[in-house]
């Protein structure tokens, strides 16, 4: 199947009776992103070019908004939003259809939200326990909350990791009176804002206040003005799916190259976004564990392993967005569906991917 199929497929939103703008009081642009081509290290030194899936990659034109909405109720389950008893579908982030449009309101299960004297806003998607969605969705929406002039609530996850107690630190916006979604409930809004990038609709648009985000929290961690160019590897070890057979064996190839083997997991925020603000260079395979690459400072070179039952450009733009030099190659995986878990069938071809390294660590202005 075509990538743009497939991602048609993966990112589709069901039709509905109404959308955000439609029920909104209000409606604020907050920008609108251009199409920006992929940035590319240089091409010509490198072999076999047809190996990357997103050599041609643009980005997408997309307006990123703010909706004032009133009257509308948050689903737990589903994360979608209500309004006069129907779906609003443009919050259905990549939800079965099906669910969505059998979606009722459950009187029993609603929780009914006080006013507030300021904003309360929706921040997260139904999967907010997963780094690359709190990276590329929410991150983005607590900019631009925290710079509102205004008290802010934010509906959030019943259960969250410590990294994502630590955003909204770095943001100033910890606080005890942000509403805790738990499981299975739906909540009535009087008013409730929602911001577009938590329905996912800017995963593949180059955008100024992801990037900017990133950029402030750079700065509210600590990490310093200019790269030291170190090498690091995002290893997958113990994550919870798409393994290959044999990654030790390339990681201590890559070992042997100057790469250090990181566990991103195991490091605060703050390490995290300082230890990747010092790389010259990246390497990873698909994953929540890049997302790591928006802490990366302009210039720095990105090197993805995409897996051929998930071909996704999400990285490819987030480097776009960031000024990184971006390239990927697909690996053969052998999985027999298309989908962005199964684990890997066939082992990496070790010996290739070390000559790539070689390649475009050759590229690098310090080689």
């Amino acid at each position: 199947m075509p990538l743009l199929s497939r991602l048609r497929r993966l990112f589709s939103l069901p039709t509905g009776p109404s959308g955000l703008a439609e029920i909104a009081r209000s409606t604020t642009v907050l920008e609108t992103c251009p199409v920006r081509p992929v940035s590319a290290p240089c091409t010509s030194a490198l072999s076999h070019p047809e190996r990357n899936p997103f050599r041609d990659w643009e980005s997408m034109p997309v307006t990123v908004s703010q909706y004032a909405l009133r009257d509308v109720v948050l689903d737990q389950p589903l994360m979608t939003l209500l309004h006069a008893g129907h779906p609003v579908t443009e919050t259905a982030y990549v939800q079965d259809p099906e669910a969505v449009r059998n979606l009722k309101l459950r009187p029993a299960d609603i929780v009914r939200c006080a006013p507030f004297k300021g904003v309360i806003a929706s921040c997260v998607d139904h999967w907010a326990s997963n780094f690359y969605h709190w990276v590329a969705h929410t991150i983005p929406t607590l900019h631009v909350l925290s710079q509102a002039g205004r008290p802010v609530r934010l509906v959030l996850p019943e259960h969250m990791h410590p990294w994502q107690f630590e955003t909204l630190e770095l943001f100033g916006l910890s606080d005890d009176t942000h509403i805790r979604l738990q499981q299975g409930r739906q909540y009535a809004f009087k008013t409730l804002d929602y911001i577009t990038f938590v329905n996912g609709s800017a995963d593949f648009a180059v955008s100024d206040l992801s990037r900017d985000a990133y950029a402030r929290l750079r700065q509210a961690a600590g990490a310093t003005p200019k790269p030291a160019g170190r090498h690091l590897y995002i290893e997958r070890g113990s994550s919870a799916n798409r393994h290959v057979p044999n990654e030790a064996e390339f990681a201590e190839g890559l070992e042997q190259l100057g790469f250090e083997r990181v566990h991103p997991e195991t490091l605060s925020l703050s390490e995290q976004i300082r230890l990747f603000s010092d790389a010259g260079m990246v390497m990873g395979m698909l994953g929540a564990g890049m997302a790591n690459i928006a802490w990366c400072q302009p210039g720095t070179l990105v090197y993805e392993l995409v897996p051929s039952h998930h071909i996704n450009p999400c990285f490819a733009t987030m480097a776009t967005q960031g000024g990184l030099k971006y390239w990927a190659d697909v690996f053969e995986t052998g999985a027999a569906r298309e989908n962005h878990t199964d684990d890997a069938a066939i082992p990496l071809p070790v010996a290739d991917i070390l000559d790539r390294v070689r390649e475009l660590v050759a590229l690098l202005p310090d080689a």
